[in-house]
């Protein structure tokens, strides 16, 4: 037979023979508790298929330094592989430091107002922003809520938010020199949005080291964002400009991919005979034997021990937190280029 009523800590109490006191230490982190008696707890639990409620719990703690374990993960475009990828390295991280993530897709400004209104209802212990493609001063309401805060892939002028960051410029010099170790010298660049901070910065690296050592400015394209398919629309709508282009950087590795897969199947360019690839990112799919991407690594591990690094900070209200950390990226060099 079905059972309808939910199992509560009560229940678990009769059975095991104990207190209801010592259902809640039994799943309590740090609470004083004989171990053989925890044991017996667990056992009925499981047997009788008891969830504690943590989040309500804690709502219901009056100690303010009682944690929910909750961190949320604001991400903007999960159609990105990157944004993805990243979310993936964060949530094992935050688990593997006992943390629970939640999280929540924010596309536009007025998404992102309505999630922190959302966030202000729950006892969050932090909140890592993804979001490359909104301004990080968007961001300061969380601040005015006493919300630990730290954005991933755009940085806050003003200072106040703390950032973790790949050098994005030094990665667009790192793919500039290499291109031109392959002794490449018609060069262009593939940029995500107009608006993008990432692709902006790895542009500026870009055309610096190339002017630096003497060569022209790269050819601007524009794919608008960071998708795909707008890496294949752009190389359809600017196939004139990569023909005459033997070496070609992408602000992303999806839009590298994109534009292979339109050389190929539209264009008759190619791939690393004619025209050479780099992109930026290694996502998963950049190892993939269809592409062999060469490409700029982000260092998304890094990236996540470090978001978990100033959490603990803030939380710790130390006084010597950065507000900036730039890790460098990895040339990950492979068949494209």
């Amino acid at each position: 037979m079905m059972q309808n009523r939910k199992v509560t800590a009560s229940d678990v109490a009769e059975v095991a023979g104990v207190s209801r006191s010592s259902v809640s230490r039994a799943f309590t982190e740090g609470a004083s508790i004989h171990p053989n008696k925890q044991q017996k707890i667990l056992d009925a639990a499981k047997q009788l298929g008891y969830q504690p409620n943590f989040f309500a719990r804690t709502l219901s703690t009056p100690n303010q330094k009682k944690r929910s374990n909750i961190v949320a993960i604001l991400v903007s475009d999960l159609s990105n592989p990157y944004e993805s990828y990243l979310f993936e390295a964060l949530s094992s991280a935050l688990q593997g430091h006992g943390k629970q993530p939640m999280l929540l897709n924010v596309k536009q400004a007025d998404d992102l107002d309505e999630a922190i209104l959302q966030l202000s209802g729950y006892q969050i212990d932090g909140v890592v922003a993804v979001v490359g493609s909104l301004p990080a001063e968007h961001f300061h309401q969380c601040l005015k809520l006493s919300l630990p805060l730290i954005t991933l892939g755009r940085s806050d002028a003003a200072g106040l938010i703390p950032s973790v960051q790949t050098d994005n410029q030094l990665a667009g010099e790192m793919a500039a020199k290499y291109l031109l170790s392959l002794n490449l010298t018609r060069l262009g660049f593939l940029a995500g949005r107009g608006d993008g901070q990432a692709s902006n910065e790895r542009y500026q690296g870009f055309k610096r080291y190339l002017m630096a050592a003497g060569y022209p400015e790269p050819v601007c394209l524009s794919a608008g964002s960071y998708r795909y398919q707008a890496g294949f629309e752009a190389a359809l709508q600017h196939q004139q400009q990569l023909q005459s282009l033997d070496g070609l950087f992408c602000a992303a590795d999806s839009l590298a991919l994109g534009v292979m897969d339109c050389c190929r199947q539209a264009l008759n360019i190619a791939v690393s005979e004619q025209l050479r690839i780099v992109g930026c990112d290694d996502i998963p799919m950049a190892g993939w034997e269809g592409y062999q991407l060469t490409t700029l690594a982000q260092p998304v591990n890094r990236i996540a021990q470090q978001v978990i690094t100033l959490l603990e900070g803030i939380w710790a209200q130390s006084e010597n937190q950065p507000n900036l950390i730039k890790l460098e990226p990895e040339l990950v060099v492979r068949k494209s280029a």
